[in-house]
């Protein structure tokens, strides 16, 4: 049987008894999945171990939590920043779970010439990614950074970095191939990247990667980018 796992706002100890009150988890442990004292659940709070735990308090306010087991846990092999343009709420959320499954390490909503103009809800979006991280098994939640603007990515982020779009000249096995500790990849919008914005990668020597003879949407782009560069 497969133990639900649960994000910790505070620290998780490797052994021993530790509280929890975040009221969140509170109402889910007592009212959504009915737990009861000595029940079974997996505790990690993002740096990358968890703690099998045994539920030994459920109080109103409190929960008291045993650890039974701490270990290692599922973090992603490489360090991969997806740069991705702002898009239709609900099509950028999907990206935000999806990416989070596959392993990305860092999110940045990125404004381009083609964005949705409406910025993002980082209280929601930060939910989706604790919640994708605790339903893939992973250990450690990707970073939501503030939005940024396309010609501001290569000023402060030290990545290498590559744009996805049809118009590129490297295709997507030759892309799979790098092997880099810290890659950034570049997701456009619905509609695509402006010639401009083309030829601003080209003036920077940043790859533009050619997703292929079909016309992606931009959630799937993200989807097929980050498999090639995470999934071994």
């Amino acid at each position: 049987m497969r133990l639900h796992r649960f994000f910790i706002p505070t620290p998780v100890p490797s052994s021993g008894d530790f509280t929890v009150t975040d009221e969140n988890l509170l109402n889910q442990w007592r009212n959504v999945l009915r737990m009861d004292v000595g029940d079974i659940l997996v505790a990690f709070d993002g740096r990358g171990e968890e703690a099998v735990c045994i539920l030994a308090q459920l109080e109103k306010k409190s929960a008291v939590l045993s650890v039974s087991e701490y270990r290692k846990g599922v973090v992603p092999a490489r360090n991969v920043t997806l740069f991705m343009a702002l898009i239709k709420r609900d099509n950028f959320e999907f990206v935000l779970q999806k990416a989070t499954e596959l392993g990305v390490s860092r999110i940045v909503p990125v404004q381009t010439a083609r964005s949705e103009k409406k910025g993002v809800n980082r209280e929601r979006s930060e939910r989706i990614l604790r919640e994708a991280t605790e339903q893939s098994g992973r250990t450690t939640v990707p970073v939501l950074d503030d939005e940024i603007r396309l010609v501001d990515v290569v000023k402060k982020y030290d990545a290498t970095l590559v744009a996805l779009d049809p118009r590129g000249t490297l295709s997507a096995r030759d892309a799979q191939g790098m092997t880099l500790d810290k890659m950034g990849i570049l997701v456009g919008p619905e509609g695509g990247f402006t010639e401009e914005e083309i030829s601003f990668f080209n003036e920077h020597q940043i790859p533009i990667v050619c997703t292929g003879k079909t016309i992606l949407r931009a959630e799937t782009a993200a989807v097929v980018a980050l498999t090639l560069a995470l999934v071994e």
